[in-house]
């Protein structure tokens, strides 16, 4: 194939990769929805000194993502009933529930800091926990395409089909790159955003810390001793 046939059948071929890669995002958005509350869990469990939330957010750091996601999928059965009502387990369930486990650790560790923070009353520096989840969740996105070992239609996944349809081996580094830029267009204005926001925020703490210094320089210095003079 020319390129201009490649990058035809890629034009065509678009809405179908579209479709995959809004399963990458939901992956994650899902992911993180179930990882945040627990990593919160863990980390209130810690700040109390709590030894098993420490054991366990240590445990959601080891085991490796893509190790996870092949377990779940042939471990956790398709279908799970609890109190009487069938709840379906599709593919795309366990791979967000895989990815959760790593999201659980992070979320542990950052929240934890963000809450001693809070508690000295540092109220901005707690704040730093917002761009680094985003970012995080910009990092599970990326991670989200590891869904397609185990048959999740996401933009990988259906990359596979569209160069199995093309049916030409020169094309599968276009269809590949062109997967990329999916990911690259969603993550990269994000990141660039929040490299701004931490950015400002570093500059309103730097001005709050100036701020601050010298009324506590003025509180520690003693009273001046009196003249005696009226």
């Amino acid at each position: 194939m020319t390129a201009f046939e490649t990058l035809s059948a890629l034009w065509a071929w678009t809405p179908f990769l579209a479709v995959g890669f809004l399963w990458n995002v939901a992956i994650s958005a899902v992911t993180m929805a179930i990882g945040t509350p627990v990593g919160f869990l863990l980390a209130r469990m810690r700040l109390a000194g709590s030894r098993t939330g420490a054991f366990l957010t240590a445990a959601a750091r080891l085991p490796p993502t893509f190790v996870l996601i092949y377990y779940f999928a042939y471990v956790l059965p398709t279908e799970a009933t609890i109190g009487g009502v069938s709840i379906g387990l599709p593919g795309w369930l366990k791979a967000s529930l895989a990815l959760a486990v790593a999201v659980s650790g992070f979320v542990s560790d950052n929240a934890l800091s963000a809450l001693r923070h809070r508690r000295r009353g540092e109220h901005l520096q707690a704040l730093y926990f917002i761009p680094a989840w985003t970012t995080y969740f910009l990092i599970i996105v990326m991670a989200s395409s590891t869904a397609s070992v185990i048959g999740v239609p996401e933009i990988v996944q259906r990359a596979n089909t569209v160069i199995a349809a093309i049916g030409d081996p020169g094309a599968t580094l276009w269809v590949y790159a062109y997967t990329m830029l999916w990911f690259l267009a969603f993550c990269w204005p994000l990141s660039r955003l929040l490299a701004l926001l931490r950015r400002r925020m570093e500059r309103r703490a730097g001005a709050v810390a100036a701020a601050v210094e010298p009324a506590a320089v003025l509180a520690m210095t003693p009273d001046a001793p009196a003249t005696g003079e009226e």
